[in-house]
């Protein structure tokens, strides 16, 4: 199957998805127990964000906007705090639905997302367990077999007896762009660098993929039918997540969920949002066949994340700091007579521990340098994925359409771009972000663009992004998933015999080439 792809754009063909993180596992929902604690519905707020949050109970936004922005969420003060819900966030009927001109939807459609799982190139499983039986979660990967696609296209129970299943699939938005537009139009209050994914679970009736925890932040909408979220009071550390998971399962399970875990009640419909901060127990139940939810999820780097990927920096560095060895020239000073051959000295270990304290203290004190370790670091992709994103030079042109063709390579692309009858894209799950260093000691201001775990830089003497064609352009292609000759002519201009001008083309000729952009038709 190929993703589906706007027209004439051949830089978004197919891509390979080989990984499957711990992460990617984490369970989503359990069936509902036979017991359930009640609690007492005052606990929610609904005039204001809270000012004491070690209770994070959900607030419920019942103001006067009907629909989901950025603005709403950020009032609410509820981001990384409390878990927040809002009713009719957004209107499913016309983002299912093709518009007037027949184009795809916003939103994939059930058998859009089967049919994605059933890609070889997709990252897709599915979650199956008997409800009330909290030791039944079974795993199984991805992708779905034809007999399976046609099980989930029927939705007919897949079920010989009380097993229930749930289809979870992952980079949903890179394969359905209309998707990946989608979030990036609802969503750009928060930065580039922390989005993840579009996750799409499908569940028959009492599917779930049981209670847990996530290490991230997660906004839930409800895409077609009804389903049952249990939102735990407290937020779990990472020991307690630990302790109370259920052993011998591929799927992180929390055990003793009704017995255990303070909880709230709600019942999404569609078009509904819940978002949960980080480390919030919670637990959904498809209520209904045909039930579908969109997770848009985000990521932040743990400490040991950030420490990994230092220490595979400092590994293959020659820079000094990376290379500085422990010495100890006063090793032979002193007293011979109390040599101790196997003790390990206080004077050693100081030494040691400094040695490594000298040179990380060095590095990440120098901001030039932790701006680009950090830059390359927060756009790498998020999963593994093999040849992705397709180079230009591979997508497969036939000679003879690639001599007409508007897009048969990278100069011709641009070329048709700035003319005005092309624009450029992100290619779907490639991240963007700048950054600008102040002047430095020959008084020049470094612009960055980071994209893919790569680094562009460019040196002005102005310190005003919108003065400086490189800068403003680093800018615009960062903050716009959509590039068009306007944007593009209003920061590298039209003069084209100036050096900036060609600089400018040559760099967007190089994102094209290495296919974290592509064309499409205006």
């Amino acid at each position: 199957m190929k993703p589906m792809c706007r027209t004439m754009i051949p830089f978004t063909l197919s891509v390979i998805t080989t990984a499957h993180l711990s992460v990617a596992f984490a369970p989503e929902h359990t069936g509902i127990g036979s017991e359930r604690t009640k609690f007492n519905r005052a606990l929610i707020r609904l005039a204001s964000a809270p000012e004491d949050t070690s209770k994070p109970s959900v607030y419920e936004y019942n103001g006067q906007c009907h629909r989901f922005n950025g603005e709403v969420f950020a009032k609410s003060n509820c981001w990384g705090r409390r878990p927040f819900l809002m009713r009719g966030a957004f209107d499913p009927g016309l983002l299912l639905d093709k518009n007037i001109c027949g184009d795809d939807n916003s939103w994939p459609t059930w058998d859009d997302v089967v049919d994605i799982a059933s890609d070889d190139d997709s990252e897709s499983r599915v979650i199956s367990h008997k409800p009330g039986d909290e030791e039944s979660y079974e795993l199984l990967l991805g992708p779905l077999s034809e007999s399976d696609v046609n099980e989930w296209v029927s939705k007919a129970s897949t079920s010989k007896s009380r097993e229930r299943k749930t289809l979870v699939v992952n980079d949903v938005d890179r394969f359905y762009p209309r998707l990946a537009d989608w979030i990036h139009n609802n969503f750009r209050f928060l930065p580039n660098w922390r989005m993840d994914d579009g996750q799409i679970s499908l569940s028959e009736e009492m599917g779930g993929i049981g209670p847990h925890v996530d290490n991230y932040d997660v906004f839930l909408i409800q895409m077609t039918g009804t389903k049952l979220w249990q939102v735990g009071l407290e937020k779990l550390s990472a020991k307690d997540e630990m302790d109370r998971t259920v052993n011998g399962l591929d799927v992180r399970v929390l055990d003793r969920w009704g017995a255990n875990t303070e909880f709230e009640d709600f019942t999404l419909n569609p078009g509904d949002l819940l978002y949960l901060p980080p480390r919030i127990a919670h637990s959904g139940t498809a209520l209904t066949t045909g039930c579908m939810t969109l997770s848009v999820g985000c990521r932040a780097p743990s400490v040991s994340d950030l420490i990994s990927r230092l220490a595979e920096n400092l590994s293959s560095s020659i820079e000094e700091n990376a290379v500085r060895r422990y010495v100890d020239e006063d090793l032979l000073d002193g007293d011979a007579g109390v040599f101790s051959p196997g003790l390990l000295t206080e004077t050693s270990k100081h030494q040691a521990r400094q040695l490594v304290l000298d040179s990380l203290l060095a590095m990440l004190g120098d901001d030039v340098w932790w701006d680009e370790f950090f830059g390359k670091y927060a756009t790498e992709q998020k999963r593994v994925r093999l040849n992705y994103p397709v180079p230009l030079g591979d997508v497969g042109f036939e000679e003879s359409e690639a001599a007409n063709d508007i897009f048969a390579n990278a100069e011709a692309t641009i070329r048709s771009v700035l003319d005005g009858q092309a624009v450029l894209y992100h290619a779907e799950g490639i991240t963007f972000a700048y950054s600008t260093l102040p002047k430095n000691e020959v008084n020049q201001t470094v612009h960055r663009l980071f994209t893919n775990g790569e680094m562009w830089q460019s040196q002005s003497e102005t310190s005003k992004t919108k003065n400086d064609c490189m800068g403003c352009l680093f800018q615009a292609v960062a903050n716009h998933r959509k590039l068009d000759s306007q944007l593009l002519l209003s920061c590298i201009g039209g003069d084209l015999q100036c050096g900036r001008y060609l600089e400018a083309v040559k760099f967007l000729q190089e994102l094209v080439t290495l296919g974290v952009l592509y064309a499409g038709e205006s």
